[in-house]
């Protein structure tokens, strides 16, 4: 029954996502669905677990949450940096290269974070 409220929640959050999308395509809109629900869905496990216990709950979820957030937000905070400033002057040429600098921060946070954990 945990596994069935966890899914749940997944679905809601994805489909929340989804309908919220904006002027997003529904591809990047799913993606988005899909990152955001696993992370809510994460999080709904680890409340439940203080909560009412459960047997979903890894001991290394709140471990792995961490380590997942951090380094979304190294790549996302390195991207965004990267591509707002003036050079290089083609904005997908700027996309690019924030991509190619978050994506390497993103993997270096990863890393140190799991040799750190």
């Amino acid at each position: 029954m945990d596994a069935l409220w966890c899914l749940l929640v997944i679905a809601g959050t994805w489909y929340w996502v989804v309908k919220q999308r904006g002027e997003w395509n529904l591809f990047l809109a799913n993606l988005a669905g899909l990152g955001s629900g696993l992370v809510v869905g994460m999080v709904f496990t680890l409340v439940y677990d203080g909560l009412f216990g459960t047997t979903m709950a890894t001991p290394n979820l709140a471990r792995s949450l961490q380590v997942l957030m951090t380094s979304g937000g190294v790549l996302a905070g390195i991207w965004m940096w990267v591509a707002n400033r003036g050079e290089p002057q083609h904005p997908v040429a700027r996309q690019l290269l924030g991509a190619l600098c978050g994506f390497a921060g993103g993997a270096t946070a990863l890393v140190l974070l799991a040799m750190i954990y």
